[in-house]
């Protein structure tokens, strides 16, 4: 990679008080505060993110919702789990909506960071992406059967959900609501978390 800067203007807040485990409705309403959208995480817990209880224990055998598709538990609790890139294109759409928002929300599968530097980054546009907190290697937690389909999912921790906001050199920068505003990691472990995560993420394009 070319060792360049570019940082794009990024809003922040800190999710410690009051959305514990609520990295992605916080990084997406920061996401769309970039767009010039009024968002803000407790409307997006109480009426875009589509949610579903934590994992539970029937006959010592672990049952679940699908948290490709659905928040975990509780985003204002430390008890909460989490969701991947569909629930949140879904809670973006829904949101666009509720409020009338022109935009268009998309998962994006299977691309490296520095793809999507050049690809949105150097377009001016901020990307939801799922990693780790602090870009810690993601280790196998819990194991259940999903309702429904009876596929068995694997939860991988620590699961975060932060806003990627440019790059400077051989690091990656993000707003990280578990951090700062402008929290830069070495580009190689960015990468390992997100590639550990699934290599999964969501853009989001404001219509004319």
């Amino acid at each position: 990679m070319t060792k360049k800067t570019k940082i794009l203007d990024a809003p922040w807040l800190d999710q410690h008080e009051k959305w514990p485990t609520g990295c992605e409705s916080v990084s997406t309403a920061l996401c769309l505060e970039t767009l010039g959208f009024d968002a803000d995480p407790d409307f997006i817990i109480d009426r875009c993110l589509p949610k579903a209880p934590v994992p539970r224990v029937e006959n010592g055998v672990w049952f679940g919702a699908d948290p490709r598709y659905f928040y975990l538990g509780d985003p204002r609790t430390e008890d909460g789990w989490g969701c991947f890139a569909p629930a949140v294109r879904r809670t973006v759409e829904t949101c666009a909506a509720l409020r009338g928002y022109k935009l268009r929300a998309a998962e994006v599968y299977g691309k490296t960071l520095e793809t999507l530097f050049r690809e949105e980054i150097d377009e001016g546009r901020l990307v939801i992406v799922f990693a780790t907190m602090g870009m810690a290697k993601p280790r196998e937690s819990r194991r259940w059967f999903l309702d429904g389909s009876g596929e068995t999912y694997v939860w991988k921790t620590p699961m975060h959900c932060l806003l990627l906001t440019g790059y400077d050199g051989d690091t990656a920068v993000f707003s990280d609501p578990l951090a700062e505003a402008v929290t830069r990691y070495p580009l190689a472990d960015a990468e390992f978390s997100f590639r550990g995560m699934g290599m999964q993420a969501v853009t989001v394009r404001r219509l004319k």
